[in-house]
């Protein structure tokens, strides 16, 4: 086992503040484990993996790091092109169960999931041990001081991809913690979803000849998956993507604003959430009924709550119309090329910071409706379910944004990504 030399370990702070955090990090995730990620969940964060489980030969694998349910669907559409092109295996990690319960749905036997471990220097070369793999991708903003110095000890060559960071981040380089990430960046090759981004990652210390605007990923989806049947029996409009509070103030805004029987189905961020809002609902005095619950839905149901994972774009496919969540609190937004591609009228909340090149785009064609609150939203809804005509037309535009640069997204991502699976960056 190789231990990291004085030079690619992490800064003094780093290293003291993990092992001040340990007891409050070790309890979350007993806390997680006992929610819904189980042993494995607690066993694999701490580094200890299965060696049945998680037996895979001696053939050496590409490992694939996605923290949640957003970054694995960013990235999925690259992993399925790159395995089409190699006879190498993934290791896909994620952070938490719900991102595991995404990638499962792929039901692909080349890829093989762990949970990636707490950044704890033990936990880490635990899991490069028994993880038999030279190159690591990983998506967006993950950047692990213990984790990247002890993978550069055993020439394990990491890539960010569709790389971004908050403004916060970026302007943290003379801080004791941007330090820290300054030093996890050396050895690092970054391949940034925008020129904004690759400035911010230059901000906090990365090797510009190691940056590389690559594009957005979100561009770069797979083939529609169409249905043939409608997945509800009822017209329906949509809230997608939603977190805490947002589910509320629509759903009153809706119900208030609705001139027919049309549904509002609410599809939570985080489906785990789903009894909580199935309650608040209720206690609303709406009548709610749960896809995961199996009750039929009738004529007298007001709202439907799809707490599924993977079906999103079954309902963007047949919605009237969706408004994309995380954008009417600060949360920064979610994905809006999805709806996109399947011609459904979208309307998002005023912060969609994370989206904010997209988010331009969809403007400058005019296929992109900002509300500044939930009555706008569901003014947006109201008219579209009148079948406005305009709002049809914007859907259309929204579809040629969200295809034009599929195709060379893609392309430059795999082109980038190919090169560095046989060579190292060298540091200058």
């Amino acid at each position: 086992m190789l231990t990291p030399t004085r030079s690619s370990t992490p800064p003094w702070f780093y290293r003291i503040l993990v092992r001040s955090l340990s007891p409050l990090l070790l309890a979350y995730t007993a806390w997680r484990a006992a929610k819904d990620g189980g042993w494995k969940y607690f066993n694999e964060r701490l580094g200890f993996y299965n060696a049945t489980e998680n037996s895979y030969g001696t053939r050496e694998r590409l490992w694939i790091h996605a923290a949640s349910v957003g970054e694995v669907i960013t990235v999925l559409p690259l992993v399925n092109s790159w395995l089409k092109d190699n006879d190498k295996d993934v290791l896909f990690t994620t952070g938490t169960p719900t991102g595991a319960a995404v990638l499962n749905k792929q039901n692909n036997p080349r890829i093989q999931h762990q949970f990636l471990p707490i950044d704890f220097p033990g936990a880490c070369r635990r899991f490069l041990k028994q993880a038999n793999i030279q190159q690591g991708w990983i998506v967006e903003t993950e950047i692990w001081p213990w984790l990247y110095a002890i993978a550069a000890n055993q020439n394990v060559s990491i890539s960010i991809i569709n790389g971004r960071l908050s403004d916060k981040t970026s302007k943290q380089q003379n801080s004791v913690l941007g330090k820290s990430y300054k030093h996890a960046l050396t050895h690092v090759q970054v391949l940034a979803r925008s020129e904004e981004d690759f400035k911010k990652f230059l901000s906090l210390g990365a090797n510009a000849q190691h940056v590389t605007v690559a594009g957005d990923l979100k561009y770069a989806s797979d083939e529609l998956s169409l249905a043939n049947e409608p997945v509800l029996d009822r017209d329906f409009v949509l809230a997608a993507s939603t977190h805490a509070d947002e589910e509320i103030r629509i759903a009153k805004s809706w119900m208030n604003a609705r001139q027919d029987n049309t549904l509002l189905v609410i599809a939570p961020r985080h489906p785990e959430r789903s009894s909580d809002i199935d309650e608040q609902l209720r206690e609303q005095g709406y009548s709610v009924v749960r896809r995961t619950a199996e009750e039929p839905l009738t004529v007298n149901h007001d709202i439907y709550i799809a707490d599924t994972l993977g079906e999103l774009s079954l309902f963007y496919q047949f919605a009237k119309a969706a408004f994309v969540g995380g954008s009417l609190i600060e949360r920064g937004g979610h994905n809006i090329m999805e709806p996109a591609r399947y011609t459904c009228p979208t309307v998002v909340g005023p912060h969609t910071h994370n989206f904010e090149d997209m988010v331009t785009r969809m403007l400058d064609e005019n296929a992109l409706t900002i509300a500044m609150d939930e009555n706008e939203v569901a003014a947006f809804f109201v008219e579209a379910c009148k079948g406005n005509n305009e709002l049809l037309a914007s859907a259309q535009r929204a579809k040629l944004v969200a295809l034009a640069d599929q195709q060379a997204v893609m392309d430059s991502y795999l082109k980038l990504l190919v090169s560095r699976i046989s060579s190292e960056i060298v540091d200058t």
